[in-house]
């Protein structure tokens, strides 16, 4: 086992170092450059702009930039060319406000799938069945944009109250119950909009795999031996069908970056995915390489965690 852990941490590592190599390279090959002239801005001239290359390095080759630059980055002195603010710091801040949303989601989504899932494979066919699968249907083909629109007119026009960012206007004036309440409330939406596509999505998979299994013959003689039918689904079937959620469970930690761009644009909440849309528009290079690669290493710890789960649920892989 712990040849297996020190393996899959080597070729992680040796994993990311290739990964840091093809972002560099990709962000350095998109069209147009950090230190380019506008020429409608005359606050922009020749003289500093040059300064600006000499400073930022980029008057070097392309490889001394990138040793620079992950020099800059493992020393924390990587800065945002948009506001000269440190680039973890920016990042650290938008995470704590993500995070909120990323951990509710992810918990609607994963309690609510598998009983949906399980329920619509045990009962296939049936009412249950085929109410659940208009619904995922109907939730995987209703646009995330025109959902989030419909829930905050609802919301507005019932409950007459605000839903648009993290906190009410002037709530940091009242009692920290009160300003807690209303942080629980503002996050609802958009969690609760995030997890709708997941869950309809991950029932479907969930209610896929479950039939697959339910179909062995190992299945099949533990019904015929007379055991219980929870017994059956719930410790034979569903123990079996897990080890593809393994892996799918461990790649969900980059959605803390990439996976609510829209809903944190619609609710005006400053989280990683909003910041990451506003670097790449203002051409933030510390910002867009800092993010790949946090990207990158919450990937490589998600498989990491898959690695570990795979021997809890397969005792055969710690051979």
């Amino acid at each position: 086992m712990i040849s297996f852990i020190g393996r899959s941490i080597v070729q992680k590592i040796i994993t990311l170092f290739f990964v840091s190599i093809v972002s560099f390279l990709i962000i350095h090959l998109a069209p147009g450059e950090p230190s380019q002239v506008d020429p409608m801005n005359p606050k922009f001239t020749r003289e500093m702009v040059e300064r600006f290359r000499e400073e930022f390095h980029l008057d070097k080759p392309l490889y001394r930039q990138y040793l620079y630059f992950y020099r800059d980055l493992f020393s924390g002195k990587t800065i945002s060319w948009k506001d000269n603010q440190p680039a973890f710091k920016k990042i650290w801040e938008r995470f704590l406000n993500s995070l909120p949303l990323f951990i509710v989601g992810t918990i609607l989504t994963w309690t609510i799938s598998f009983p949906v899932g399980i329920r619509s494979a045990i009962f296939r066919g049936g009412i249950y069945d085929r109410s659940a699968t208009f619904f995922s249907y109907l939730l995987i083909s209703i646009p995330g944009f025109f959902f989030a629109y419909i829930l905050i007119m609802f919301v507005v026009n019932q409950f007459h109250v605000p839903v648009i960012g993290m906190e009410t206007f002037g709530i940091g004036e009242t009692s920290g119950f009160n300003r807690i309440m209303d942080r629980i409330w503002h996050l609802l939406l958009p969690s609760l909009l995030g997890a709708t596509a997941g869950i309809a999505v991950l029932s479907r998979f969930v209610r896929s795999q479950m039939l697959e299994v339910e179909g062995q013959d190992y299945v099949r003689t533990a019904k015929a031996k007379g055991l219980a039918p929870d017994q059956v689904h719930y410790k034979h079937a569903l123990r079996n069908a897990l080890l593809p959620f393994v892996t799918m469970f461990g790649l969900i930690l980059p959605g803390l970056i990439g996976g609510s761009v829209i809903i944190e644009s619609i609710f005006a909440w400053p989280g990683m995915g909003r910041m990451a849309y506003e670097a790449i528009l203002a051409r933030d290079y510390p910002i867009i390489l800092t993010l790949n690669f946090v990207s990158a290493v919450l990937v490589l710890i998600g498989t990491f965690i898959s690695d570990l789960l795979y021997m809890v649920v397969d005792p055969r892989i710690r051979l």
